[in-house]
């Protein structure tokens, strides 16, 4: 009789904290991009709304916190405060990169395009050089694209332009466009094309790739079963909800997964696309120079190699103590010449972890510098190496 008895309270409390991990109270960040501009008190309530409205579709509490701060946003992202959040496209990449999964994207999406004034006489981002360029707030996503783009170029818009200037919202961009105290801008294509249409007095001289406008991600931490629910609810959302949302510059939403935000989430954050000075390398190029004698660098610090080498690589670290952004002084970096090649025709192979992995970007602009004249740099690096069924060896 004892142990039926407590199979019946063991039961009972079972089922006691499966009721309330189910009703756990879940927490739905919405941030706001800085350039946009809204009437707050009516976009409030929509989102009030919408947190009900989850809260009815999923079965859970769910408490809404709205913020344009995505600097304190993404601090928050990095400890997986969250339990969902709706933004900017360029927080669901750092989000992605974190640990959540995106679930929704907004069908409303971004082309950032460069524009000029006619009398600026710019018909190519070469022609830019040395000019002032007006720009939207810092952490927005036009600002976030465009820098990445520069980025991938090996450019940094600091550098690259004689003047650079943020402000907040793209009417601000455009009045500076109009009274000549910026001779480019970086705006949405929509937006560009009013000002064009309106002004007569302007070009777009380069537009880039489009990306989802938003996004919805959730915490990996959650089960498949309520990322589900959260994705059914976001993309069956009321008519008279989605028409509110549109009105507040989101829109209504589709499903999404990782690949949707793929290439947002890599610009800004991979290194760039091009090192004038060295020669690029796929795996099956870099097979091919060492078995012609070529050395291979690998110049992760030693605790990555242990994880996994590529055979017959030789180790000899870079650190890393500069920014991983093109425009950096590698003075405070360091990296043990004596290990490498002396002859500065000797033709030699930088790898590390990745695209996304600085320290053999960083070792062969170092030795670019330096006037070596055949650096190899295999930027795609370990996994691109594994994808291509090479061998790895563990150990260091």
């Amino acid at each position: 009789m004892r142990w039926i008895i407590a199979t019946l309270i063991a039961l009972f409390a079972a089922t006691t904290a499966i009721t309330a991990h189910a009703r756990e109270e879940l927490l739905l960040n919405v941030t706001l991009d800085y350039d946009q501009e809204r009437d707050h008190i009516g976009t409030q309530a929509v989102f009030n709304d919408l947190a009900k409205s989850l809260s009815g579709a999923i079965g859970q509490p769910v408490k809404l916190v709205m913020t344009q701060n995505a600097e304190r946003v993404g601090e928050r992202i990095r400890t997986n405060a969250y339990s969902m959040l709706l933004a900017p496209a360029q927080l669901v990449g750092l989000a992605m990169r974190n640990g959540y999964v995106p679930v929704a994207k907004s069908e409303q999406h971004t082309r950032v395009v460069l524009v000029a004034r006619n009398s600026a006489k710019v018909k190519s981002l070469e022609d830019a050089r040395g000019k002032r360029i007006a720009l939207p707030h810092r952490e927005s996503l036009v600002s976030y694209m465009f820098k990445g783009e520069m980025n991938a170029l090996g450019l940094s818009p600091t550098t690259y332009f004689g003047r650079t200037m943020h402000m907040t919202l793209y009417g601000a961009v455009l009045y500076a466009m109009s009274i000549g105290q910026a001779d480019l801008a970086v705006l949405p294509e929509e937006e560009a094309n009013q000002w064009i249409k309106r002004e007569h007095s302007g070009v777009v001289v380069k537009a880039f790739p489009d990306v989802p406008s938003a996004g919805v991600v959730v915490s990996g931490k959650l089960d498949e079963g309520l990322k589900d629910k959260i994705r059914s609810a976001f993309t069956r959302l009321d008519k008279d909800l989605e028409k509110r949302l549109n009105r507040v510059k989101f829109g209504s939403f589709d499903p999404a997964d990782s690949h949707d935000f793929e290439y947002v989430s890599t610009r800004g954050f991979f290194t760039p696309e091009i090192l004038p000075g060295a020669t690029i390398v796929t795996a099956e190029q870099v097979k091919k120079l060492m078995a012609q004698g070529v050395p291979l660098f690998d110049v992760r610090p030693l605790a990555h190699r242990r994880n996994g080498f590529i055979p017959g690589s030789v180790s000899v670290p870079y650190e890393l103590n500069s920014p991983k952004e093109v425009d950096y002084d590698d003075v405070v970096d360091r990296f043990d010449l004596a290990k490498l090649p002396q002859d500065k025709n000797a033709p030699m192979i930088f790898q590390c972890n990745g695209a996304e992995c600085w320290f053999s970007y960083k070792a062969a602009r170092y030795m670019v510098k330096r006037g070596y004249t055949r650096v190899h740099w295999f930027r795609t690096g370990l996994p691109a190496w594994k994808a291509s069924g090479y061998a790895v060896q563990q150990g260091s």
